[in-house]
């Protein structure tokens, strides 16, 4: 009897310490000290971006294809004729669609049914992009005026300014406003502005930690981990997927830009996670 309590015994001293060898402390989530970086410069936008629709419907497809490169041209050359040296036009987002769906969807929301009579047009239109660069130096007096001739001369080379007469429908329709703005102010020379921001991000981040460690009487260590939570210029997305959403397409390599609908300084912001090390006490100072 005494040899089996004894051999149990063992048993479980030996099943205890393989146990207490296989177990592995959790790592200490808290040693160290998590801190917000944030940076931010400013800087005017350098260029103005205007979006034009040139469209044209009729009957027969080929018919329309007459009217809409007349139109295109014609609003080229009444561009050509201000002779802006930095004036660039890129036409993007050719479509071909229904013609007269403006008048469709007011029909049918009024409850009415289709005009039978009314015969089936083809519409071709694409947008026409303006960019206007140099005008970070210029007066605000100065810009308004160079905004209000191009706004002009769209007006009478007979392209249309803004989203199209559906999207303008479906906004008044589910209450919500128009997407796209008609003037645009951009900053795309971002290099500079992100060297800064970021120095002025990592230095805060240091600077709150640092204060962090004083107050709380431990040394702060090297860093752990760097994680961005915000650069001014990164793209999102937006899903809208209830109902159609106009939103001029993006011009392809063009990288990251910063726009506004103003013209006055735009801020570009870094925000930083940044994670600290705490240094252990020295032995010898700690008995001293």
């Amino acid at each position: 009897m005494k040899r089996a309590l004894a051999l149990a015994s063992t048993l479980l001293c030996l099943l205890a310490s393989r146990a207490a060898a296989q177990y592995e402390p959790p790592a200490q989530a808290s040693n160290g000290i998590s801190v917000y970086g944030t940076g931010e410069c400013r800087t005017r936008p350098h260029m103005v971006e205007i979006d034009l629709r040139a469209s044209a419907s009729a009957e027969l497809t080929a018919d329309a294809l007459v009217k809409y490169r007349d139109t295109k041209r014609r609003t080229l050359e009444a561009f050509q004729q201000l002779q802006f040296e930095q004036l660039s036009i890129e036409e993007q987002g050719l479509t071909f669609t229904p013609g007269g769906m403006n008048e469709v969807m007011q029909r049918m929301w009024g409850g009415m049914p289709p005009n039978a009579s009314a015969k089936a047009q083809v519409q071709i239109s694409s947008m026409l992009r303006l960019r206007l660069d140099g005008i970070r130096d210029k007066s605000p007096e100065e810009v308004m005026e160079l905004v209000g001739k191009l706004l002009d001369v769209a007006q009478d080379s007979g392209s249309t300014l803004g989203p199209p007469q559906e999207e303008m429908a479906m906004a008044w329709r589910y209450g919500y406003a128009p997407t796209g703005a008609m003037v645009r102010f951009v900053v795309r020379d971002l290099a500079a502005l992100r060297e800064e921001a970021y120095e002025l991000a990592v230095s805060d981040a240091r600077s709150r930690a640092e204060r962090l460690a004083r107050l709380n009487g431990v040394k702060l260590g090297p860093v752990l981990s760097v994680q961005e939570l915000e650069v001014s210029g990164d793209e999102t997305v937006v899903n809208q997927p209830y109902y159609p959403r106009y939103n001029p397409p993006a011009a392809t390599n063009d990288g990251p830009q910063i726009t506004s609908e103003s013209f006055a300084e735009i801020p570009f912001r870094v925000k930083l996670l940044v994670r600290f090390a705490i240094e252990p006490e020295n032995p010898a100072t700690a008995q001293n």
